[in-house]
């Protein structure tokens, strides 16, 4: 019986889910052990007045030490991009829309909300884009789960919330989107929309079951994206998005970094190889530190 870890929120239990299904598929016997991370349990401060890297990981990465689960799944833009010790991804799998979504009522566009209207958000990096595109609406933080924060963007009647589409899709919430964001400008995280399943390196004899997950389609794409927060030195927890697409043979990468206030914003763009996705996302990278994004984001 493989046992599979994961956060213990809806979300993270129907993506694990999935995973647990993909198995099953193959006569693989799997079952889900929850965790509540910090990240998770910690919900009256902004996610970068708690920490950095690992927020939602670091109980998951324990387990796997210990070896009390097999593999944990996460999703991948959660994940930091330096991994603890002896633990590797051996599957990035299951993709979904990228692209980060307007909730709201039917038929409003971010573009068409009036001045002064309130949307909510968890993301440093989603605020910080807003402020860039609407300076003119007021940004909120929300904390908590999805379920808790279409909840709060109910109860207090605000005219938006911003949320990944790839939760919103695996919940099946698919009737809350009114807008889709266009990812050249609300440039998603890195590796949003893509699960990563993480195993310790020990554990060899997983290597196989693991295998039947892995979409060999998706690693150029979320390697060139993740290289880019990696070369920057960052966490999750900075303004920052990149933005990989492969045609023929070819990846495409934006990415974009921002002051908080969203006043300041520095993008670089490159192309390359599929093999060369590593080069690529440093070589966007640093030519976004060359732009002054080091001192940004320093800057808070």
């Amino acid at each position: 019986m493989i046992r599979i870890g994961t956060r213990s929120s809806a979300l993270a239990v129907a993506q694990s889910e999935a995973v647990r299904q993909v198995l099953l598929n193959h006569g693989i016997e799997a079952e889900l052990a929850t965790f509540d991370t910090k990240g998770d349990q910690v919900l009256d401060r902004a996610l970068d007045k708690i920490g950095d890297k690992g927020l939602f990981t670091t109980e998951l990465e324990m387990a796997l030490r210990n070896h009390d689960i097999d593999m944990a799944v996460h999703s991948l833009k959660d994940l930091p991009t330096q991994l603890a010790v002896g633990l590797t991804v051996a599957a990035y799998t299951l993709p979904e829309d990228a692209r980060d979504v307007l909730i709201a009522e039917p038929g409003t566009t971010l573009a068409g909300l009036p001045a002064g209207a309130v949307v909510g958000t968890s993301s440093l990096r989603r605020a910080a884009f807003l402020r860039e595109q609407r300076p003119d609406i007021q940004v909120v933080p929300v904390r908590g789960n999805l379920q808790t924060r279409v909840d709060k963007w109910r109860n207090q009647k605000w005219a938006g919330l911003i949320l990944a589409a790839a939760g919103v899709h695996r919940l099946r919430w698919h009737s809350l989107i009114a807008e889709y964001l266009d990812p050249e400008v609300m440039v998603p995280a890195p590796g949003q929309g893509v699960l990563a399943v993480e195993m310790a390196q020990d554990h060899r004899e997983l290597t196989t079951i693991l295998n039947l997950l892995n979409d060999p389609e998706i690693a150029p794409r979320v390697v060139a994206e993740r290289q880019v927060l990696a070369t920057l030195a960052g966490g999750c927890q900075i303004p920052l998005g990149s933005y990989a697409t492969l045609s023929q043979g070819k990846i495409f990468l934006t990415a974009k970094v921002a002051s908080r206030d969203g006043q300041i914003i520095m993008t670089a763009i490159g192309e390359d190889l599929v093999a060369n996705a590593v080069a690529l996302g440093h070589q966007v990278g640093e030519e976004l530190l060359r732009q002054g994004a080091h001192e940004l984001i320093a800057a808070g």
